[in-house]
Formats: C-alpha cells, structure tokens, sequence
C-alpha cells in the first residue's frame, strides 16, 4: 500500500533542490537584467538617431525657407518686369497703330494731290491731327531696359 504522506527526503537533498532553484532564479534574474539594459540601449540609439534626424530635418526646413525668400524675391521682379514690358508692348502696338493710320492719310493725301495736279499748292493747308501722333509715343520718354533684362 501507498503511503498517503509523501516521504520526506533527506536535508541535503532539499537543499540541493532549493540550491538549483535559487541558481534557476539568479540566471533569470541576471537573463532578465541583460535584456533590460539592452532593451535600454536600443531605446537610447532609437532616440539619439531621432534627434539628429530632428536637427537634419530643421536645418533642410531652414534652407528651403532661404531658397523660398529667393525665389520669392526674384518672382516679384520678373513680375514687376513682365508689367513694365506689357505696358511698353501696348504703347509700342499704339505707336504702330499710328503709324499706320499715318501712312494711310499719307497715301491718300499724295493720291488726292497727284490727282489734283497740284502738289505743292495744297501741302501748306493740310493739318491732319493724327499726323502729329508720332509725338505721342511714350510721352517723350525713352523706353528703358535694364541690363540683365535678357540674361535668361
């Protein structure tokens, strides 16, 4: 027959299984320890990467806000350019304009006089207004270039 109490085993087996345990217990102690301080490493790398990813990425910010202050800056005077050689476009279309109403009265006026016969008779009284439209172009001003206007 089974004895209900399990036997008791001697002091120095006890001790011996306790001495194992207690060696089980100090390995996953130390294990545990080690990974820690390796999962603290891995943590502290991942984070001194992300700062000098931060500091990259602020001075790459900073240097796409230079280039933008550039380009916005040189926008705003071809802008200023393009406006100035529109208005001096449209002036020089009136100027042509001009011409070309003038070479009409021109031509009909020399058809008129060779018709007529007299030519130098009728020269003196005729005053066309559109004949003194050449005057008008830009006001008596010359039309101004910069330097670098065309260094494209």
């Amino acid at each position: 027959m089974s004895n209900p109490f399990p036997q008791r085993s001697s002091g120095s087996e006890a001790d011996a299984r306790c001495m194992a345990m207690d060696e089980k217990k100090r390995k996953r102690m130390l294990s545990n320890r080690e990974s820690a301080r390796r999962s603290r490493m891995k943590k502290q790398k991942l984070l001194e990467d992300l700062v000098g990813e931060v500091a990259s990425l602020n001075v790459e910010i900073r240097k796409n806000a230079d280039n933008y202050e550039i380009l916005m800056q040189k926008t705003l005077v071809l802008e200023s350019e393009n406006n100035l050689l529109k208005a001096q476009k449209l002036e020089l279309a009136q100027y042509l304009r001009n011409l070309e109403v003038m070479q009409t009265h021109m031509d009909l006026l020399q058809m008129n006089l060779m018709q007529s016969g007299s030519f130098s008779d009728q020269t003196a009284d005729i005053r066309e207004p559109h004949l003194d439209s050449w005057q008008c172009h830009g006001s008596g001003q010359p039309i101004m270039a910069s330097v670098g206007m065309f260094n494209y």
